[in-house]
């Protein structure tokens, strides 16, 4: 089946243009609900009037996407896995990015202070926040009471989703019972448990991991989970590491999304999830490698599996500030391959004041097309340089790009000077153009009425050349000469 098109969503709406979604037409509505911006529960019509309700059964079903969302956990920090409607990102767009999940044991002495680590790390990078996304209890204990309280303790100290990892279904369940109401994922439904795990997820409405290493065997359970009425499902191929299993994991991923989005199989229609921490059970790991060795591999696996836009990991490494580089290699992937092809990443455009600059402070032009922005306005910082940064509009396009196509040209820079005050705040008429710019100086310095000078190519040589070539009073000597 197809992509919808707006007009397909509209036949279904009321056409009253009522603004109760927020939105100024049932059509923009319509838009906005196929770039899932909002929901179908956002139309008060279609939900409150039961007259409407075979039109909004239709409707969600033609908007649901081949391979279903799933929820974890409650409130802010909530996650949404799954979702997806193609195989490939530059088909359309990944919706969901990759959820990562950090293991730990339900006897770890320092569980609470683990918990509290990755509930608070942060790492803001190119304008985003980078986060990890929840945190697998996995028992090793093999006690109930132990995985029980270890379940609450963590639910105590951390607001992030859970996901309850224990193949006997009593501990799980039993874990289960005490943080049901933060929505866990429990881990795992196998052919011997699925109908335990399955009717509890029911009667609890929680989401649950189906666990076979047999496909077949997989869609089978999931074709019985469903039948006996659980909806919220994870499936999981199992992890394998060795001689060949990599591409045998890679493989079975692979099968899933195209069974679940080329196909739509129902029974493959799904969150795929993989578990790289796996390694640390099947590898010998007394090998006489060190320590990050063993690590690295781990997060190989990861990033292959984040590469196919697998739905959730759960990692080992990455629990601790010594292992801060597994995440930040996994989670600056994601950013990358979880960006929307179809949009320039922009900023605003407008004059930015960086440090405490003065009114002999230089003044940087560069494009607003966020990759180029933010690292240029990182350098002026590392540089401890106190500045002025003019961000011009190019529609969100990077300046070598934007300088061939037009949009970072001498007149659009000369009306940013305008639009913005720009030399309203100094007392000079200089402006430093990127080197990849340097064609501009010379239509700029007429449309402008600025001295023009042409800073380094790249913004990390922004330092050196405030050292050595930054010469306010010799350039505006030169302007005044220009100018009489």
């Amino acid at each position: 089946m197809g992509r919808p098109s707006p007009l397909e969503i509209y036949a279904l709406l009321d056409k009253s243009n009522c603004q109760d979604c927020g939105r100024d037409t049932c059509m923009a509505f319509s838009t906005d609900l196929l770039e899932r911006k909002v929901t179908v529960q956002d139309c008060t019509h279609l939900m409150q009037d039961p007259k409407q309700a075979t039109k909004r059964d239709k409707l969600i079903a033609l908007v649901a996407p081949p391979q279903k969302a799933i929820i974890v956990g409650v409130g802010d920090r909530k996650c949404i896995v799954g979702g997806e409607e193609v195989l490939n990102r530059h088909q359309l767009t990944y919706y969901n990015e990759t959820a990562i999940f950090i293991e730990i044991a339900d006897d770890d002495p320092d569980l609470e202070t683990t918990a509290k680590y990755l509930s608070d790390l942060v790492v803001e990078r190119m304008g985003d926040v980078l986060r990890v996304n929840g945190i697998a209890l996995r028992c090793v204990s093999g006690d109930a009471e132990q995985f029980k309280l270890a379940a609450k303790r963590l639910s105590e100290v951390s607001p992030l989703p859970i996901m309850l990892a224990c193949m006997n279904p009593e501990i799980l369940l039993a874990g289960a019972e005490g943080i049901k109401q933060l929505r866990p994922l429990l881990y795992a439904a196998t052919k011997a448990s699925w109908e335990q795990v399955g009717k509890f997820a029911i009667q609890n409405n929680l989401p649950l991991v189906a666990v076979s290493n047999n496909l077949d065997e997989l869609m089978s359970l999931s074709a019985s989970l469903q039948k006996l009425g659980v909806k919220d499902i994870v499936l999981d191929a199992m992890t394998v590491f060795g001689p060949g299993n990599l591409a045998l994991t890679y493989d079975n991923i692979m099968q899933l999304r195209v069974a679940a989005i080329d196909k739509e199989d129902t029974n493959a229609g799904f969150p795929v999830m993989g578990v790289p921490a796996a390694y640390w059970s099947q590898v010998d790991t007394n090998d006489g490698k060190e320590l990050w060795e063993h690590q690295y591999q781990e997060i190989i696996m990861a990033a292959i599996m984040e590469s196919i836009d697998t739905s959730l990991l759960v990692l080992h490494s990455g629990k601790t500030k010594e292992e801060i580089w597994a995440l930040l290699a996994i989670m600056t992937l994601r950013q990358s391959i979880f960006s929307d092809p179809r949009i320039y990443p922009s900023v605003d455009a407008g004059i930015y004041e960086i440090g405490e600059p003065n009114d002999m402070s230089p003044i940087f032009v560069t494009s607003n097309y966020r990759l180029t922005k933010i690292p240029v306005e990182i350098d002026i910082k590392g540089a401890n340089v106190n500045a002025y940064l003019l961000v011009v509009d190019s529609e969100g396009i990077g300046i070598e790009s934007a300088v061939a196509g037009g949009q970072f040209s001498a007149g659009a820079i000369a009306e940013a000077v305008k639009e913005f005050g720009v030399f309203d705040k100094v007392k000079h008429r200089i402006l430093i153009i990127p080197g990849m710019a340097a064609r501009l100086s010379g239509a700029l310095e007429d449309e402008a009425d600025a001295y023009v000078v042409v800073g380094p190519r790249d913004s990390s040589g922004i330092g050196k050349y405030m050292k050595e070539q930054w010469k306010p009073e010799e350039f505006m000597k030169i302007y005044k000469e220009m100018k009489e």
